[in-house]
């Protein structure tokens, strides 16, 4: 290396086409990783594989491909030659061998983000009546930014060390297209090696600096965000949203009108059914339909065909193509997570859905509801600083607080234990009774549906099975799928007798009432806190039709209650299944003393006929 400095054009080279390059990436990269974040399987396998390809091929034969593609004769070469433009062997050349080397480590990088990130985050934030840039700007984009900016500084320590596919590309021309690594490879090839030192010390401080800055964001933990973020912004009016300008005046009286068909792999899910009920519940078993006719009600699933309608408003008629988008439906949503934002405070959570009032309507809303769910003190803190009862309180208040036309409780209390169940549950119930806010509960816990709604809905198998008056539904379910879901622990098949007996050939009993049986009984269900045991010396109850002997086969205790399994000794038939009786365990503990015969005894109000 002669004396003085050398020329430095290869650093300034390489660092503006690797700053270039970057810029041309960052948003390629966070479309494609934000698209193929939402596929799975062998769709998301082979997305993977093309994108990365620039990662593993080697480099020259990238820059050959990258050659016959753009260069005089390439298919994209020529129709650029066209219009009097070239690029390869000139510093735009430079840039885009960077910027396709660099793609794939932002991409990646971001693809990881995206994975970790809640998905719910963002439909939850679109419910709440915010349009997709601000939930980009506001949820996506804070959360992103820790694995953004890493990818970024790797993308850029890959663009600054590019060689083969540069070489290939757009040659080694000083002062036009040669960086630093090939003015090293320019160096060496002249047996000059103090210069080659000089730029590689160059790459590797640069690299170096890439490196440490890739440490420091992929260990950062997102902290509070500006002061006041989203709570001054100036007031917006929204023409459909849940922050529209002025006080809100809900529609009535209340109608759901539901009519949909969707179709899955190995699955159909096809329900027809209206509610004015402000209070409704869904029961079903796992993979009946609730959370596809929550999202499809919410805007996160299309609908193969049918109409959604609520009070009146159409939200999805497929024979229309009419699909309302979520941000617009006026549908809060409440999740088994609760879904709070994590890098909002408490009082920014709640807060969220309110932009599109003016300042003083958002302070008096925001603050009213802050105190009625007793989070004022809590304003401050941010989700993690919670308890998982806590959380459930913001998520309940954000979602209230825009004061929707439906609110969507999907199974919101899941994973508190028994005791924070029950609390959170009364204090649910009435928050909800004060808003006065409709809401559709999606819950497994049957004593939660019936604690909270009025109305239910039973789903079995895509099907509805059971709709109408909690009472009603659990009096009179009407089929042993209906009756299962709402806890019945004995059902069995049924024989209608000349004598106008029901036989219950697996319990070996004849079932006697004083009225006639529905013509089309196929099964009986026999709730199991309805059936009485009693001592054989004690007497019998007026009017008793069905009573028998008894032998106990199995004894399960718990802290309040016993499940007793008893066999019918009834004549004709010997019993083959035995039935469950719940009673207490004061009624258990003095029936075991007392060490004398059982007698089972069926109270007549409690037979249930079944329909198959």
């Amino acid at each position: 290396m002669s004396a003085g400095l050398p020329d430095l054009s290869p650093l300034w080279l390489s660092l503006r086409s690797a700053a270039l390059a970057v810029l041309l990436v960052v948003p390629l990269g966070f479309l494609a990783a934000r698209q193929v974040s939402r596929w799975q399987g062998s769709r998301r396998a082979g997305a993977d594989l093309l994108l990365l390809s620039p990662l593993v091929l080697p480099p020259t034969v990238l820059g050959f491909l990258l050659l016959q593609l753009l260069g005089r004769y390439g298919p994209v070469g020529s129709g650029l030659a066209l219009l009097g433009l070239e690029i390869v062997f000139s510093w735009p050349a430079t840039v885009l061998s960077s910027a396709v080397v660099a793609f794939p480590l932002l991409y990646r990088t971001l693809l990881a983000a995206f994975d970790q990130m809640d998905p719910s985050l963002e439909a939850v934030a679109l419910s709440l009546g915010a349009s997709p840039w601000r939930v980009q700007r506001v949820i996506t984009l804070p959360l992103l930014m820790p694995g953004l900016l890493a990818g970024i500084s790797l993308a850029y320590a890959r663009a600054l060390g590019e060689f083969g596919t540069t070489l290939m590309l757009a040659g080694n021309i000083p002062g036009r297209t040669q960086t630093l690594p090939l003015a090293i490879y320019a160096a060496v090839d002249g047996g000059d090696l103090a210069l080659a030192w000089f730029w590689t010390v160059q790459v590797l401080i640069l690299n170096g600096l890439c490196l440490l800055l890739v440490q420091g964001f992929q260990g950062r933990r997102l902290r509070r965000p500006p002061r006041a973020l989203e709570l001054a912004e100036p007031a917006a009016p929204v023409a459909a949203g849940a922050g529209a300008a002025g006080p809100i005046r809900r529609p009535a009286p209340f109608r759901l009108e539901v009519d949909l068909e969707q179709q899955r792999p190995g699955f159909q899910l096809q329900l027809r059914f209206s509610s004015s009920c402000p209070r409704l519940a869904i029961l079903g078993a796992s993979g009946a339909g609730k959370s596809l006719l929550l999202r499809a009600l919410a805007g996160l699933e299309r609908p193969d065909r049918g109409r959604l309608r609520l009070n009146g408003r159409l939200l999805f008629e497929s024979q229309s193509r009419l699909d309302a988008p979520l941000q617009r439906r006026r549908i809060a949503m409440v999740v088994q997570h609760h879904a709070l934002f994590p890098h909002l405070s408490v009082e920014q959570n709640v807060a969220f859905g309110l932009a599109g009032l003016e300042r003083h309507q958002r302070q008096t809303r925001l603050r009213t509801q802050l105190e009625a769910m007793g989070l004022t003190a809590l304003a401050a803190r941010f989700p993690h600083q919670l308890s998982g009862g806590q959380q459930q309180r913001v998520a309940l208040a954000r979602a209230l607080v825009i004061e929707p036309d439906l609110l969507l409780l999907d199974e919101p209390l899941s994973s508190q234990d028994a005791y924070r169940r029950r609390q959170l549950q009364q204090q649910m119930i009435e928050q909800l009774q004060r808003s006065g806010v409709p809401f559709l509960l999606v819950t497994h816990d049957i004593d939660e549906a019936y604690r909270m709604a009025d109305d239910l809905l039973l789903l079995d198998g895509g099907r509805l099975i059971a709709h109408g008056p909690r009472q009603q539904v659990f009096q009179q379910p009407g089929s042993p799928a209906a009756a299962r879901l709402t806890g019945c622990k004995n059902i069995t098949r049924v024989e209608l007798r000349s004598s106008g007996d029901l036989w219950a050939p697996a319990w070996g009993v004849a079932l006697r009432r004083q009225r006639p049986w529905e013509s089309g009984t196929t099964h009986v269900g026999l709730r199991a806190n309805h059936l009485e045991l009693r001592a054989a010396a004690d007497p019998a109850e007026p009017g008793e039709l069905n009573a028998w002997p008894c032998r106990v086969l199995e004894v399960n205790e718990s802290a309040l209650s016993v499940s007793v399994y008893v066999l019918a000794l009834a004549a004709p038939g010997p019993p083959i299944s035995p039935l469950q009786v719940e009673i207490s365990a004061r009624a258990w503990r003095r029936l075991a003393e007392a060490g004398t015969p059982l007698t089972l005894s069926i109270p007549e109000t409690c037979l249930m006929p079944l329909r198959a």
